[in-house]
């Protein structure tokens, strides 16, 4: 492997692991407000892990940016925009910007409207 393939390997683990911090943040979140590892909308309610809330952020933000800008300028963006979408200091707990509430509702959003669609696309 040369330098850059490493690089780019780290840059990677980087990224999966600050989307991994992301997806436990709006976890705590939801179970927080549902009491229970759920999303809900509009009385839909969809069960949510880590791993489903990482595989969204991978499909939603660093694929696409990936595909937009090269692997190494879209690993930069993401981990840029992922950055921003939470927070953390010294004198509080580590939480979610309210960027990073609305990407992530929004992603889930869009997930039971294509469920809902889905749903009654089945219905003669």
């Amino acid at each position: 492997m040369d330098n850059q393939q490493e690089v780019t390997a780290i840059h990677h683990s980087i990224v999966d692991s600050t989307m991994a911090i992301i997806a436990g943040l709006f976890l705590i979140e939801q179970i927080n407000k549902n009491g229970a590892k759920v999303f809900i909308h509009e009385g839909i309610k969809i069960d949510i892990d880590k791993d489903l809330i990482v595989l969204g952020l991978k499909v939603s933000l660093e694929e696409s940016l990936i595909e937009d800008f090269g692997e190494s300028e879209g690993l930069n963006r993401t981990y840029g925009m992922l950055k921003d979408m939470y927070t953390e200091s010294a004198d509080k707990s580590i939480s979610l910007t309210p960027f990073g509430q609305e990407l992530l509702s929004t992603l889930f959003i869009d997930l039971v409207e294509d469920i809902k669609a889905e749903f009654n696309g089945t219905i003669h």
